[in-house]
């Protein structure tokens, strides 16, 4: 019975050593956001032309820019895997 404790211990330390790792690339989207200033601009006026005339979309600004945000990101998104 005294054996108990101890498996406990060791269940405590490997859950603390298996922490959910922490995803970096929302961040790293949101910092290569401005080396994008052209798809950027082209979406943020597409956004404004459509509030003001209420119909249409901006699909294709918004996967231009996502495409810059990506590749910009990518690079650093690998460097921080292990």
């Amino acid at each position: 019975k005294k054996a108990a404790p101890k498996k406990e211990q060791s269940t405590k330390k490997k859950m603390s050593e298996e922490e959910e790792p922490v995803d970096a690339l929302p961040q790293i989207r949101k910092e290569c956001v401005s080396s994008c200033p052209t798809p950027k601009a082209n979406y943020d006026a597409c956004v404004k032309r459509i509030e003001k005339s209420g119909t249409g979309d901006c699909e294709a600004w918004y996967f231009d820019l996502i495409h810059c945000v990506d590749k910009c990101a990518a690079p650093k998104a690998f460097k921080t895997l292990k």
